[in-house]
């Protein structure tokens, strides 16, 4: 697409938002942006506009980007910007829960099997910076906030790892959220694949639609996907079977062989801020799951523990989803929970309605007094669990942020 002399405004100078003001700028576009933390959006950023693209925080409905809706002014995401100049096949991942450790494993499953790939989007580097001229593949997480903004985004392989309440503050609705999701495959037809979990039953209602090829996985046929046993996989959970699952069934649709995918399997330790081994103080483990931004998540961390005393750090910036299901773990699983940040008052309401008592309120101005009482509260052979179940956004500007605070903090524990 010739953008060469097009007026486009940028909304919201994150990562992605630079990279976007970078890319429009290389190819000669008249580039004006707006950050709403430097000053509020106004008419003014879209007079003029032949095209908006959105950082993924930006919400679609406030006034000025309706406004642009009405005058027919083209809003599009970073990721549907960048995927206009991307050549070589894009295997796209979404989901709720699981995104970021699939992407990963993918990714090294190709490197592994001596192609040349790029890993990103949602994680890492946006897809806007991205030359692909010397790559085999691009491997990218994508969310619901920037499928939201695509229009003729089509990846060669999506990927669908499960869907659970999320983002509700965004979308307020599920099936608006769901909507959102099923994007990764809206545009794809007969010669892309879809991959998707058949054990979720959501998931199976969503690609009912899809007019591409479809590849499912489901745990009961692990055997037939990968040629290890579940318990040889590395990471840790029951919930990295699934991953393991949907990474091992692209990566063949890539060309890749089973040799490779199950020595990768045996291999990758995991990623960075989920359910990440940290520290051990004064004989208790301590475990980074900045990750855990949804009460699904969270629940998942708690079983990867089965039978251990858990002193779990919960709380950050309320997404108004469903609480009872990670409230009735808690009761069954959870020896302590030390409440932090914005969401704290709600997280204490359900867990004290539900009679449990073992809360303890931290603030919401650190995360260092949680982190000390977290410790004092868990015994030797316990474990404490930062899994937050919320967004980070009213303490840090990201969960990757926060995840390096709570190790930071664990680890000086030990000096």
């Amino acid at each position: 697409m010739d953008l060469k002399h097009k007026k486009v405004t940028i909304f919201g100078l994150g990562k992605s938002g630079i990279a976007a003001r970078n890319k429009l700028s290389a190819l000669g576009a008249i580039v004006r942006t707006t950050d709403s933390k430097v000053a509020p959006h106004t008419l003014a950023d879209i007079e003029g506009a032949d095209l908006i693209v959105v950082s993924p925080g930006v919400h679609l409905d406030i006034p000025v980007l309706l406004e642009a809706r009405r005058r027919g002014i083209r809003i599009v995401s970073e990721l549907e910007l960048a995927s206009w100049f991307i050549s070589k096949p894009i295997v796209a991942i979404t989901g709720t829960n699981g995104k970021t450790t699939t992407t990963t494993l993918l990714g090294e499953m190709l490197k592994a099997a001596g192609k040349k790939v790029f890993v990103g989007g949602n994680i890492g580097t946006p897809l806007a910076e991205l030359d692909d001229s010397l790559l085999d593949y691009v491997v990218a997480e994508v969310s619901s906030y920037q499928l939201e903004a695509c229009d003729s985004f089509r990846p060669s392989i999506s990927v669908i790892l499960n869907i659970q309440p999320d983002h509700l503050e965004r979308h307020h609705t599920m099936a608006e959220y769901i909507k959102q999701k099923a994007r990764i495959f809206a545009n794809q037809t007969g010669d892309d694949y879809l991959v998707y979990n058949e054990d979720d039953p959501e998931v199976k209602k969503m690609v009912l639609g899809a007019r591409c090829r479809v590849l499912g996985f489901a745990k009961t046929r692990a055997k037939e996907i990968i040629t290890l046993k579940p318990e040889e996989i590395k990471i840790p959970g029951k919930h990295n079977l699934e991953n393991a699952l949907a990474a091992a069934q692209a990566a063949y649709l890539c060309g890749v062989d089973r040799a490779t995918v199950a020595e990768v399997l045996r291999t990758f330790p995991g990623v960075e801020h989920r359910i990440e081994y940290t520290a051990t103080v004064n004989g208790v483990e301590c475990y980074n799951d900045s990750k855990g931004t949804n009460p699904d998540s969270t629940m998942v961390a708690i079983d990867t523990f089965p039978g251990r005393g858990i002193v779990l750090i919960l709380g950050g910036r309320d997404k108004g989803t469903e609480l009872q299901p990670l409230v009735d773990k808690i009761k069954r699983q959870v020896k302590a929970v030390v409440l932090v940040g914005e969401a704290a008052p709600r997280f204490e309401a359900a867990l004290r309605a539900a009679d449990y008592q073992a809360i303890y309120p931290a603030g919401s101005s650190s995360l260092q007094p949680a982190v000390r009482q977290a410790l004092t509260l868990a015994g030797s052979g316990d474990l404490v669990l930062f899994s937050p179940a919320c967004a980070s956004f009213d303490m840090f500007s990201n969960y990757e942020e926060r995840g390096k605070v709570f190790k930071e903090l664990c680890r000086k524990q030990n000096t």
